[in-house]
């Protein structure tokens, strides 16, 4: 098996249960994230196996190693906010208006 045929070795993987509140509800089914596209995306298991022939397949390096430790140590990171049409609109009238 070479390197890139095996997922848990890829920079973007890491275990769902490190992962910030609505995530980890997920652990059970979809134990393993992937952090490519900047918000955590859990994984079933053939997506996970998908992760072989992923073209954004990357060695893991020890910067994600330590990503992951911090996961675990403190709790996860910020994830961004789920923001509808609405709340832009609002924010950019506010600010057009200097109400903030």
């Amino acid at each position: 098996m070479t390197a890139n045929e095996n997922a848990t070795n890829c920079e973007w993987r890491t275990a769902t249960r490190l992962m910030p509140t609505p995530y980890w509800f997920e652990a059970d089914v979809r134990p393993w994230s992937c952090l490519r596209q900047g918000e955590p995306r859990p994984l079933n298991l053939s997506e996970l196996r998908q992760c072989a022939t992923c073209p954004h397949w990357r060695a893991r390096t020890f910067d994600a190693t330590k990503r992951d430790l911090l996961f675990e140590a403190w709790g996860g990171a910020p994830v961004p906010e789920h923001r509808v049409f609405d709340d832009v609109r609002r924010d950019l009238l506010f600010d057009a208006w200097g109400v903030r």
